[in-house]
Parts: C-alpha cells; structure tokens; sequence
C-alpha cells in the first residue's frame, strides 16, 4: 500500500510537505497505523531525512491517503519501503 501524508515541516516556506511510503500490507488501516507509529518513534523521519538528528517534523494525522500498488511489482524500492 502507497500511503501518501502530509506533515508539518518547519523548514519548508508553506510549513507543511507531502511524501509518501510504501507500507507491505494491503489492510489500508494497517498502512495507516504504520505510519503514524512511525512518526511518533521517529523512525519515519529518520528514514526521510537521516542526517537531520532534531527531525522537528510532525504527521498530520488525518491527511493521509493511500493507493494499492500490488499489482505494480517494480513500483516500490528499497527507498521506499517502511518495513510493518
């Protein structure tokens, strides 16, 4: 599942950004809880910026969306993929 979020982000000149992870479940619930657990321990932000150590980032919980991908098998990469 490709979860596309939005979170706030200090250094952007709108302060808020979009990304987008690919999360290997098919269970849109799933990818979203995913996501959010992420963004709490920062292993989100780690992932998007590892040499940023401060990561003032913030998801905006209710501004996710997602599409399934299964059946593009070349669309995710290792880049992309935040393991469950």
């Amino acid at each position: 599942m490709r979860v596309f979020f939005i979170y706030e982000d200090p250094f952007d000149d709108a302060e808020v950004n979009l990304s987008f992870v690919d999360v290997p479940t098919q269970d849109q619930q799933k990818a979203f809880k995913r996501i959010e657990e992420a963004a709490g321990s920062g292993e989100l932000w780690r992932a998007m910026y590892p040499d940023d150590r401060d990561r003032p980032y913030k998801l905006i919980k209710n501004k996710m969306a997602c599409i399934d991908i299964s059946a593009l098998p070349h669309e995710p990469t290792v880049d992309t993929i935040l393991p469950l």
